[in-house]
């Protein structure tokens, strides 16, 4: 019987040599969210048919399957089979989360009419210029533009590269505003991801940025190359009371970490309408489109 394994941090040098063989552009397709998110999505994989599988279950839904990875042309309609009698054996359906246009159509090729794929719009991944997110030219950034000048003209404020000497200072603030909304069970699952994220930051490899203001920390974003072309954003918090702070900490992040890097992901916005409307704001370059997929 196949068994899924908890995801530990000895296994990156594993995950990545699958994340690694194409340059995959949604941003699931990263060690580190897969680390920092495992417990609240119950992340576990297996190794089935030479194939990276990776399964996740989010509070009281169905659990989900990725599509599997495989270090050479991926064998979908050898793996497929072994993971729809997985989950029957446990008594659920088999769905696929996060399938890319890619995947979608590979799959329909060697398993005609075997799934019905739907698009899932609220996780389609948002892809930016990095030059745009820095420069904010143009009359469709203009309110950016304004956002970022008055906030260089109210605050007095440096931009700091994380490392050792602030990493405990931006875990301090973050436990601060994650308190305030302590009953809150998403706040409460995105605080343990980055006290996950900040214990290994080193280990995952990551790029931090963060703004002080009058002295004290008050945002902070940590990100990683997804390919060689592109970086992905992680986490992105600032404290509203400072106007601007989040287009500062973006456009600050994107022109210290990322200039030499063509594209940035700023992943998806879930569905939720706020969200949507700041990600949108930005004007992508593209989206990563995605599917969800349901085996008949």
């Amino acid at each position: 019987m196949i068994e899924f394994k908890e995801i530990a941090l000895e296994d990156k040098a594993l995950f990545d040599s699958y994340f690694s063989y194409k340059n995959y552009e949604n941003s699931e397709f990263t060690f580190t969210n897969n680390f920092i998110w495992r417990d609240a999505y119950h992340f576990r994989y297996a190794i089935i048919q030479d194939h990276l599988c990776i399964m996740g279950k989010y509070r009281n839904r169905y659990p989900f399957i990725f599509a599997p990875l495989s270090l050479n042309t991926p064998a979908y309609d050898l793996v497929m089979p072994a993971l729809v009698d997985v989950f029957h054996q446990k008594g659920y359906p088999l769905i696929m989360k996060s399938v890319t246009k890619d995947a979608k159509e590979a799959i329909e090729a060697v398993m005609p009419k075997s799934i019905i794929f739907k698009e899932d719009r609220s996780n389609h991944d948002y892809v930016y210029s990095s030059k745009d997110l820095i420069d904010l030219s143009g009359k469709m950034y203009r309110q950016k533009r304004n956002h970022v000048n008055k906030f260089i003209k109210s605050y007095n404020f440096e931009y700091e590269v994380i490392d050792e000497n602030n990493i405990n200072e931006c875990l301090d603030i973050e436990k601060t505003w994650a308190e305030k909304r302590n009953g809150d069970k998403s706040i409460l699952e995105e605080k343990k991801a980055i006290l996950e994220l900040m214990a290994n930051f080193h280990a995952l490899k990551i790029t931090g940025g963060a703004l002080r203001i009058n002295g004290t920390i008050q945002s902070f974003t940590l990100g990683e190359l997804l390919n060689p072309d592109m970086a992905v954003i992680h986490i992105e918090k600032a404290n509203i009371d400072y106007d601007g702070c989040y287009a500062m900490i973006n456009q600050q992040f994107a022109m210290n970490a990322w200039s030499h890097i063509t594209l940035i992901n700023r992943e998806e916005d879930m569905g939720i309408p706020g969200l949507r409307k700041a990600k949108e704001s930005y004007y992508p370059t593209k989206m990563i489109v995605k599917y969800t997929g349901f085996f008949l």
